[in-house]
């Protein structure tokens, strides 16, 4: 099993306050380095720590989860949305299923809150970083 270091992928948070376009640009690339090493990982495992869903599964899962909702808009995370990760998206999909977790999640509520409380990098005007 790989190691790593930060799966609830802090580097959302650090890309979505990040005070300069090279702050942003650095964390940016880091956060898709560490997705990309995180899908390359549920493509030959059910969950991050094998057939078995732990506590790093459900932090991971709340954190995509709002990946295209959140982070995706407001942090301006968008070189990759949710759906271009066909591991990520069948393991969200999949935790998502389960029985009364659905019932957890008002994503409208999820988009309000963030949209209100977030002093997103839109309003510092950063650029988005795409994909290349």
């Amino acid at each position: 099993m790989k190691r790593f270091d930060n799966p609830r992928i802090w580097w959302l948070c650090r890309c979505g306050f990040a005070q300069s376009q090279v702050a942003y640009d650095s964390v940016v690339n880091d956060l898709f380095g560490t997705l990309n090493l995180l899908e390359e990982h549920l493509g030959g495992s059910r969950y991050l720590c094998g057939d078995v869903l732990t506590l790093a599964d459900i932090c991971l899962f709340t954190t995509l989860i709002r990946f295209n909702l959140v982070y995706n808009v407001l942090f301006k995370c968008t070189k990759k949305k949710l759906l271009e990760y066909p591991s990520f998206y069948a393991y969200t999909r999949d935790i998502y299923q389960i029985p009364k977790v659905a019932e957890t999640y008002n994503f409208e509520a999820i988009m309000d809150s963030h949209n209100r409380e977030s002093l997103s990098s839109s309003e510092k005007r950063l650029e988005a970083s795409l994909q290349k």
